[in-house]
């Protein structure tokens, strides 16, 4: 081998050498870098979510903006609480508002005792006996002054709120206290006294102006009343019919709200599975609403049956309102209890004598 083939086979062999130093400081620097150095790390890279259309690399979709907080709806009521509403599932926005009404206060003149828990069972009579009470209970159904082309309907079940005023003025200026029908049973069945004069005040059917015009009347006076409802009516906004938000605010200042059915049909030509989605339907509309189990059901048109009384037992109501005129309330009668008519044309005088107890005190005859 010649002098310049020894060079060219020295330099070779210097830059293999020189390779391998410079491979092995690359391999320890990345040993450094990956235990904690101070050198940068890549991350990794986001594969593609696809292709656009012509070959374009589409970017990652962003999270989509958060809705805004919703805000209660305008309406004189206040939020219901989780207490009172139990499946929301249930629940309707209502989008009418009530005319403009003064605040309302604390309900006064209340009689005796709270209902019964919902999973109560129905109050039995004490020992072998119950009472046969006289309770006036007076059935409303519009607080309003009926319109000028109003048919005779119409015009019959409405009673002016200036009239109204009057009959609840005259309640309270002659001693008389409103109870509803959970105190009914309790004292019929003898768990409690009734007031020395008791008066029971419903309404039928869901009117709006009982909301506008006599709820404000009833807190004014200081009388509870019970309000038989049409669900759906409810539910789906019905023109003319008090909202959801409305019964809630009822409720707390301590009226009652109870069963009319669900579409107000005459029940006595429905099958057993119609009945059902009748009364327990509206039951539990009402209960998820108001926060118990409404116990007491108004028969459409006062219409009924023992197949439509056999039901309520099975479904474990209380008791039901007719439309019989009647005063006299016993427990085996539970489910025909009738009520007093108040008309357009009733007369404050006609109003007092309806009232009268005949000497009965608490609802009892003279021992």
């Amino acid at each position: 081998m010649d002098s310049r083939d020894t060079f060219l086979s020295g330099r070779a062999a210097g830059v293999v050498s020189l390779f391998l130093v410079l491979t092995v400081l690359a391999a320890l620097a990345a040993v450094v870098v990956g235990c904690g150095g101070s050198g940068a790390v890549e991350p990794a890279a986001i594969p593609p979510v696809g292709n656009q259309p012509g070959g374009a690399m589409a970017t990652a979709p962003s999270l989509p903006t958060p809705a805004p907080t919703l805000l209660p709806p305008s309406s004189p009521t206040p939020a219901a609480t989780a207490a009172a509403i139990t499946d929301p599932a249930l629940i309707t926005q209502a989008t009418q508002t009530a005319a403009a009404a003064p605040p309302t206060p604390e309900i006064a003149g209340a009689a005796t005792a709270e209902p019964p828990l919902a999973a109560a069972p129905l109050p039995t009579p004490v020992g072998v006996y119950s009472w046969t009470l006289k309770v006036p209970i007076l059935m409303y159904h519009y607080i309003s002054q009926p319109p000028a082309d109003a048919d005779v309907y119409r015009v019959d079940l409405s009673v002016t709120p200036d009239n109204f005023r009057q009959q609840l003025a005259w309640l309270r200026d002659n001693g008389y206290t409103g109870i509803d029908y959970y105190d009914l049973s309790l004292a019929i069945v003898g768990h409690i006294e009734l007031p020395e004069k008791p008066v029971l005040l419903t309404f039928d059917d869901g009117y709006l102006d009982n909301y506008t015009a006599a709820f404000p009347l009833l807190q004014e006076y200081g009388y509870k009343a019970t309000f038989f409802v049409v669900t759906d009516f409810v539910d789906f906004e019905r023109e003319g019919y008090m909202t959801w938000p409305m019964l809630e605010e009822m409720s707390r200042a301590g009226h009652r709200i109870e069963s009319h059915s669900r579409t107000h049909p005459d029940l006595r030509d429905k099958d057993r599975d119609g009945l059902i989605w009748e009364m327990l339907g509206s039951q539990q509309t009402i209960a998820a609403h108001i926060g118990y189990t409404p116990r007491y059901f108004c028969y459409p048109g006062g219409d009924y049956n023992e197949v439509t009384i056999q039901m309520l037992r099975e479904l474990e109501y209380w008791g039901a309102a007719t439309t019989a005129n009647d005063t006299w309330h016993g427990f085996n009668e539970r489910f025909e209890w009738g009520r007093l008519r108040i008309r357009n044309d009733t007369t404050l005088q006609e109003f007092a004598n309806v009232l009268d107890l005949e000497g009965t005190a608490r609802g009892k005859p003279p021992q």
